[in-house]
């Protein structure tokens, strides 16, 4: 078998070498285009300085078959990457009507003018091809230096990631792999509440010696979404069934779903309503439902009851059940869900309680002890503890996905398996 073709990440920014803002480009691109068959030679940082830029991308471009080069796109003066890429290939700069129109046409309907800087957004290196960034402002641009393809991303994540995954993966996929792989298909699919090491570690085992499987990891805050590449349909499904029979149907799903999606559509299908009580979570939970669009046809409304004082007047959790049981227990979340129930008119109640941290862990409940209760009227409660181990943020967007999980589960009253 080949040994596959390199790749080099070039991020551009001072910013990104002095530390002023975190680099997730490394992360992100390398687990996608190992996905996609290649290696990755190199990730550098670059900053704004054009000798070094334009050094670091003819050695890229000599020793890779892929280039991604991420920022640099804006419309200031250190704004590099235009005039780099065109210096390096030996093109010229070109104008762009059609990037300047709909920049204009952006600004207009955000009421705002555009400023003549902005044109330098407008400008491709000749010889490359545009791709539209339906996120934000600044294009990237795709083209060749020799045999190498070079591909121009915005910096912004969310920019990035749309592009990449939208236009560059069948730019790179026609490229390099031809008509025949473009028709061999993808299966993609979603982890929920497993760590990406566990992931990788139960991919590795399931697909053992097969040669041409490959897989992909891309990191979001609520969920891992995998892609399954190469080899046959067949061995793509074994794999899937595989991930299927480790983790269930619950934390393996077909697709690239968000864990407040599943819950507002099993709502929806139903025509019922969720109320929220949440302790550490702090609205965590309620944030990621009202993100979804269409989220207030099923969503009653939340109550942060982070002390036992709000638990008590507000759900009516009794004084004797916290005192005795304390309010990080089975006997709290249980008493706040069917307050929830009691007191609102939804359908399904959910109540989360729990130690984040970094203080208040004791030897029976240390740090990232989570109680989460799901109270449906029709098919009665899930209460499930977890343990959850990271920092107070990682502690809480876990039990904010463990919380959305075991409601959808309480809704179709299907065992939850949601160990952690």
């Amino acid at each position: 078998m080949a040994d596959p073709p390199a790749s080099t990440i070039l991020s551009v920014g001072t910013e990104l070498t002095e530390g002023s803002i975190l680099n997730t480009h490394f992360r992100f691109l390398g687990a996608e285009i190992k996905g996609l068959g290649f290696y990755t030679r190199r990730c550098v940082q670059i900053p704004d300085d054009p000798d070094i830029f334009l050094r670091e991308l003819r050695e890229a471009a000599q020793s890779s078959a892929l280039v991604m080069i991420t920022g640099g796109l804006g419309p200031t003066s250190d704004d590099l990457t235009r005039d780099i890429v065109a210096e390096a290939a030996g093109a010229t700069l070109r104008f762009d009507s059609s990037i300047w129109e709909d920049l204009v046409a952006r600004y207009s309907t955000q009421g705002r003018t555009i400023a003549s800087t902005n044109r330098k957004q407008a400008q491709i290196p000749s010889g490359f091809q545009i791709l539209p960034n339906a996120v934000g402002t600044a294009p990237g641009f795709c083209g060749q230096m020799g045999e190498c393809m070079v591909i121009a991303l915005p910096g912004p994540p969310l920019e990035l990631e749309e592009m990449f995954l939208r236009q560059a993966v069948p730019l790179i996929k026609k490229r390099y792999f031809g008509a025949q792989d473009l028709q061999s298909g993808e299966i993609i699919a979603t982890a929920l509440m497993i760590s990406e090491s566990v992931v990788e570690l139960a991919l590795q085992r399931i697909s053992g010696t097969e040669g041409g499987m490959l897989w992909s990891t891309r990191i979001a805050h609520d969920r891992i979404v995998l892609t399954l590449r190469g080899s046959q349909p067949r061995e793509r499904q074994r794999i899937l069934t595989g991930l299927l029979d480790r983790f269930g149907p619950v934390r393996i799903r077909l697709g690239d779903v968000q864990p407040s999606r599943l819950l507002c559509d099993a709502l929806l299908q139903r025509e019922e309503h969720v109320a929220l009580a949440e302790s550490c979570t702090g609205g965590l939970v309620s944030k990621l439902i009202t993100d979804i669009p269409g989220s207030s046809q099923v969503f009653w409304g939340t109550l942060v009851a982070y002390s036992n004082e709000a638990k008590r007047s507000f759900l009516g959790v009794p004084e004797h059940v916290l005192s005795d049981s304390g309010a990080v227990s089975a006997e709290v979340a249980s008493a706040m869900s069917a307050g929830l129930l009691r007191h609102t008119p939804a359908d399904l109640g959910v109540a989360v309680t729990g130690i984040a941290g970094p203080e208040g862990g004791t030897k029976g409940k240390p740090v990232g002890t989570v109680w989460i209760s799901a109270r449906s009227r029709r098919s009665g409660e899930l209460c499930r503890a977890f343990h959850f181990h990271g920092n107070r943020d990682s502690i809480r967007r876990r039990s904010a996905v463990a919380a959305l999980l075991l409601g959808e589960c309480a809704l179709l009253d299907v065992e939850p398996d949601l160990e952690y």
